[in-house]
């Protein structure tokens, strides 16, 4: 008896007894970025390229052009994935009457999700809203939730757009400093994030109207 091939039109098959090969059931876009998401926080994003997230997928590389058009793609992919996570569901349960409170809550849950997200987190770094559309969309429920922060504390809109610069500069950078085992002194790692948005909390406050 000859086996038979059948193939999807992905170029996908997998054996089913009598050597008989049938299709593989396709993947969508959302489930390839998950699996991309989950193959860089456990090798790292200069790991993944086109040849090991197909291979990671179990497709054949033509099939993930299917979805995706180069492993940039991927990487802006996933920096969009990573901020609608933060955006959505990290400040998610945020809710204190205390805005102060507030911005420390979402230092902590950022750092957090960062620290357990290392290379989804890499591919966030570069992130700029201004470049297209669907990137200013992904953190539309995080730039709401921050400027509602800095309103109850009497801040201009103006100048909120400073601090919110210099926040996500300070909470990004001391993440990449710990991912990359920068920080060698063995005091407390979490008492130093304590202390830093203290500081640029108080320093939050000065700027009331």
């Amino acid at each position: 008896m000859h086996a038979v091939f059948l193939v999807d039109k992905t170029n996908n098959v997998s054996k089913c007894g009598m050597g008989v090969i049938m299709p593989r059931t396709g993947l969508s876009k959302e489930e390839i970025i998950e699996k991309a998401a989950k193959l860089a926080n456990e090798k790292g994003l200069s790991y993944l390229t086109v040849t090991t997230l197909s291979d990671y997928l179990g497709i054949k590389k033509p099939s993930l052009y299917n979805h995706v058009k180069t492993i940039d793609d991927v990487h802006r992919k996933l920096m969009i994935y990573g901020w609608k996570k933060v955006s959505e569901e990290v400040v998610a349960g945020i809710d204190s009457d205390d805005p102060k409170e507030n911005i420390a809550n979402f230092g902590r849950a950022f750092y957090k999700f960062a620290m357990e997200n290392p290379g989804v987190f890499e591919a966030m770094l570069w992130y700029n809203k201004y470049l297209d559309e669907s990137l200013l969309e992904a953190t539309e429920g995080l730039y709401a939730f921050f400027f509602r922060q800095t309103d109850g504390m009497g801040i201009e809109r103006d100048v909120a757009n400073h601090l919110l610069r210099t926040y996500r500069a300070f909470l990004e950078g001391f993440v990449m400093l710990q991912i990359h085992n920068s920080f060698g002194n063995p005091i407390s790692i979490d008492e130093s994030l304590e202390i830093s948005m203290n500081v640029l909390i108080a320093g939050m406050e000065q700027y009331r109207r």
